[in-house]
């Protein structure tokens, strides 16, 4: 039974609590990108993104010779300039697209003690951190459950 659907069609179908070693291993493949779960005292950051018009966390695929770890702070800097003063590995995310692919991807859980400033970018319009409660628009419903398993270091 999947774990959320989104209005897309797109499924988390399952989530593996293992080491960032384990992750990387062959059995695991395709693994694609990394997700950052962050928040700082305010709540859970989350990021316009402009593309897809609806929030969402930080994140995005993997470069060529890039690791999980190395991704996620990429993308979390990339997206809200935001650095986090701590980061850890959550698991792993199956998820099936509603282009009929199965790939897989790194969670990660970080915590931000100093908010930098936003700076806006082709990919994001604005940040947020989040309260789970305040209405600010459709915020895509796989990364609203994701939220939910964020557990301090």
């Amino acid at each position: 039974m999947p774990i959320c659907v989104n209005r897309y069609g797109d499924v988390l179908e399952d989530f593996f609590e293992i080491s960032e070693e384990e992750a990387v291993q062959e059995k695991w493949f395709p693994i694609t990108h990394a997700l950052v779960v962050a928040k700082n005292r305010d709540g859970y950051l989350f990021m316009f993104n402009r593309w897809k018009n609806h929030w969402e966390v930080a994140g995005g695929m993997l470069e060529e010779g890039e690791s999980l770890r190395q991704c996620a702070l990429r993308e979390l800097l990339e997206e809200t300039n935001q650095i986090p003063s701590r980061m850890w590995f959550r698991g792993l995310m199956k998820f099936h697209l509603r282009n009929g692919k199965t790939e897989y991807g790194g969670l990660f859980c970080a915590y931000i003690d100093e908010t930098r400033p936003f700076q806006s970018n082709e990919e994001a319009g604005e940040i947020v951190f989040w309260d789970g409660k305040e209405e600010i628009g459709y915020v895509d419903e796989i990364d609203r459950t994701l939220i939910r398993y964020y557990l301090e270091e």
